[in-house]
């Protein structure tokens, strides 16, 4: 009995865990007027480096859970049931990204892009430990997904300076500077 409860008292713990970095990944956007009403930018920019923190801690607990749950020997007979949910979690943030504009938009597809590269590593992490074969695929797709946060900050932050451009007026002024130098007496 006591062998039995063990793992699965670990297990509530990860899954506990995932749910709150999950409900994190999905309200993350309603602490930023919290934030943004601070009074000094000291204080704004601590507040957002600590969210940011958590927002990286709640990405690993997310991509390192079903590798955990999948690894002891009733592992396997999860990894659908376990899959199909974070598949689920990783369509509705997703949809939650294509909702939202700006970082609420690259976040919420970053941690898509997480949820989804957690399973696959988890399930490939169970057959290796299943067949005894050393697990790599972890530690690389930990790696591989912090270069694809990277490339998804740079991209984003190209893609919001173009859209924030005001269009060509010809003159090359905005259109408020235009109505300024051109007042009648």
């Amino acid at each position: 009995m006591d062998t039995i409860l063990l793992p699965l008292l670990q297990s509530a713990g990860a899954v506990a865990l995932a749910v709150v970095a999950f409900s994190l990944a999905f309200t993350w956007t309603a602490l930023t007027p919290s934030l943004d009403r601070m009074r000094t930018e000291r204080g704004r920019l601590l507040g957002y480096l600590a969210l940011g923190a958590v927002l990286l801690l709640a990405a690993a607990t997310i991509y390192l859970v079903p590798g955990l749950l999948m690894r002891d020997t009733v592992g396997l007979a999860l990894a659908f049931p376990l899959a199909a949910v974070w598949l689920i979690a990783a369509a509705a943030l997703l949809v939650t990204g294509l909702v939202h504009t700006g970082a609420a938009r690259a976040v919420s597809s970053s941690f898509a892009v997480v949820s989804v590269a957690g399973v696959a590593a988890g399930i490939v992490s169970a057959l290796c430990a299943q067949h005894g074969l050393a697990d790599r695929v972890t530690p690389t797709g930990a790696f591989l997904l912090v270069i694809g946060g990277i490339a998804a900050v740079v991209v984003w932050s190209g893609r919001e300076g173009d859209q924030g451009a005001p269009a060509s007026t010809g003159s090359g002024l905005l259109p408020r500077q235009r109505r300024e130098t051109h007042t009648t007496p």
